[in-house]
């Protein structure tokens, strides 16, 4: 059923990823939650809602959006209808949008670098299923830069970071050279953090290796005819946990 399903939702008729970059920690330790979440209801909480709000102020500072006004005056206080929520704007979430930018674009200006903002990146080579939007990418000489915001308070790591890396792949088989040995730099700016910049680098053949092996065997898992379920942390914000019985035998209702 799973892959009849994957051939009629083919040929880039997909709004969000089958095998979508956030959700990466959990179809690669559980194949079978890439189609189950994606079939699922969807739905948003409040804090998912406040993030797509703050991504919104950073996207007017990062295009210029603003004339003769700062963020602040034209946002603060402000109550938004998103999503199914209505938020005011605070100075908090303000200051979280400042210092995203603020770090753009300096790290622009040091690398000379080209920036391009929420751009949708895919890699056909591994599979047309897993797609994605970055938030930034700065593209220079040597250099490409994945910049990720997180307006959460869980903290989030650039190390080892699967989404970041599905980001990065996008991002240089769209804008590097394949034949080149680049760095790819890839950041979490988490504001809302003590420690709020954290960079992870890596060169583009040690990140294609990972691609052509890791990522690939995990799409390659989630693609079978009856892809395996694996229940675990990963679990805690699955749509599907409800209906699953390895979830239920292996961790009860420990995620409710």
């Amino acid at each position: 059923m799973l892959k009849i399903l994957s051939k009629v939702l083919g040929f880039y008729t997909m709004t969000h990823a089958i095998f979508s970059p956030s959700s990466s920690d959990r179809w690669f330790e559980c194949p079978a939650s890439a189609y189950l979440n994606y079939s699922a209801e969807y739905t948003v909480n409040i804090a998912a809602a406040t993030g797509t709000l703050i991504h919104e102020m950073c996207e007017m500072l990062l295009k210029g959006r603003l004339k003769d006004i700062t963020l602040e005056e034209y946002w603060l206080g402000k109550v938004v209808d998103i999503e199914d929520f209505q938020i005011e704007v605070t100075e908090d979430m303000v200051k979280c949008a400042e210092t995203y930018v603020e770090y753009i674009f300096k790290r622009k200006e040091e690398l000379n670098a080209t920036m391009v903002i929420e751009e949708k990146v895919y890699m056909d080579e591994i599979s047309d299923k897993c797609f994605g939007t970055a938030d930034c990418i700065l593209i220079a000489e040597d250099r490409i830069c994945v910049i990720d915001l997180k307006s959460g308070k869980w903290p989030v790591e650039a190390v080892k970071n699967k989404q970041l890396k599905i980001y990065a792949i996008g991002a240089f088989l769209r804008y590097g050279d394949q034949n080149a040995d680049i760095t790819i730099e890839m950041t979490i700016v988490q504001p809302r953090l003590k420690n709020a910049i954290k960079t992870h680098e890596i060169s583009s053949p040690n990140l294609m290796h990972w691609a052509d092996t890791d990522l690939k065997q995990a799409t390659d898992a989630c693609d079978e005819e009856n892809p395996q379920r694996a229940a675990g942390d990963h679990c805690r914000f699955c749509a599907a946990k409800a209906d699953c019985d390895e979830y239920k035998s292996k961790l009860g209702d420990k995620y409710g």
